[in-house]
């Protein structure tokens, strides 16, 4: 597969206070032509050489994470736009196979592909499935059929695909321009308006290699299961402003569709996920109302610790047992099952991540 198709391409790269991290990721796409944007909203901004090199969009916003998402939309002028994580890999051939299903397949609005996840073991590098997105597809021509077998059989598919630009700046402006008082909000919302956008495949390539062994930031440990905030009559105003804006990015979405989907359309899509989401303690749930918001903010900082450290005990154990196969075991498993490896990229990410070890 040509590598020229990523030029095409920019790769949104959000950060917090993990410059280290931050740096491999610079450094492993130093060499290809992909332009790369930064948000960096760290608590002090990250000043190294690599940032030097031309295809390398910095931009450090001390603000919250919608805020610097929003932003995205300022910077971008390519045609094509994937999220990504400051620490984790895409494999460039996968991408650019997804850039040019894309292109020759017009009514797909995204394409990814699959995914492992790696942990570090002294010199080995593991691998662990993630999430089963064989035969994943939403090829159906109504908008409402793509949104009905989603939702009742959801994963996030879309979150880290190619997506088209044009798509993504109203994806991106409805989103990221209000937060709601459920988690995962901003992720069932990009899942929903992109399969409201166009259709969707997964391809058979391996395409995103996500890091196992750091657990991601939590800022929602305060928030309300999907269940509880559609339910509870105190949101009831804040659940109208959302069916209200997830309308008006539908219909804007949908404009050369012929097809507007109504309000009622979009409540029994989010009600199949309800049952999906464990009720958490009801302590847990009115903190929110019983706390002033400094104290929130501290119990926040010890509940995230605390669940870094199980994350990290958890983790361990598995890792000590050898619970997981090597990350190229893992790799050859994917190829028995159809999916297409690009064994030369995989190494460098190995080496990537065997010369990181490395590092203090």
């Amino acid at each position: 597969m040509s590598l020229s198709l990523l030029d095409k391409l920019t790769i949104v790269i959000y950060t917090y206070n993990r410059h280290k991290y931050l740096k491999r990721t610079i450094n492993y796409w130093s060499n290809y032509n992909v332009k790369l944007l930064i948000l960096d909203g760290s608590t002090t901004k990250f000043d190294d050489q690599c940032l030097k090199t031309k295809n390398i969009k910095y931009v450090y916003d001390a603000t919250g994470l919608y805020k610097r998402l929003l932003s995205s939309i300022n910077y971008i002028d390519t045609e094509f736009v994937i999220l990504g994580s400051d620490d984790e890999f895409y494999l460039p051939s996968a991408l650019s196979s997804c850039i040019e299903f894309l292109c020759n397949e017009t009514s797909y609005s995204s394409c990814g592909g699959h995914n492992l996840g790696f942990y570090t073991k002294e010199k080995l590098i593991l691998g662990t499935k993630q999430y089963p997105f064989e035969d994943f597809c939403l090829d159906h021509d109504a908008a409402s059929d793509r949104i009905l077998n989603h939702f009742s059989n959801y994963m996030p598919a879309h979150f880290y695909s190619v997506m088209s630009f044009n798509k993504w700046k109203i994806i991106c402006s409805y989103v990221f321009g209000k937060k709601y008082y459920f988690s995962g909000a901003h992720e069932l919302q990009v899942e929903f308006l992109c399969a409201i956008s166009g259709k969707s495949k997964i391809i058979p390539e391996l395409l995103w290699m996500r890091n196992k062994e750091v657990p991601s930031e939590s800022y929602e440990i305060l928030k309300l299961p999907l269940g509880k905030w559609w339910l509870d009559k105190k949101y009831q105003y804040e659940k109208l402003s959302f069916l209200k804006r997830m309308k008006e990015a539908c219909d804007k979405l949908t404009f050369d569709q012929n097809f507007i989907l109504k309000e009622d359309a979009i409540i029994r899509s989010f009600e199949m996920l309800i049952n999906k989401y464990k009720v958490k303690s009801k302590i847990l749930i009115r903190i929110k109302t019983i706390l002033p918001d400094q104290i929130q903010e501290v119990l926040k900082f010890i509940l995230s610790s605390w669940n870094n450290l199980q994350y990290r005990i958890l983790e361990w154990y598995k890792i000590k047992t050898n619970k997981y196969n090597t990350l190229l075991y893992e790799a050859n498993k994917l190829e028995e099952q159809g999916v297409s490896v690009n064994h030369k990229e995989l190494n460098k990410i190995i080496s990537s991540l065997n010369n990181f070890k490395n590092i203090d």
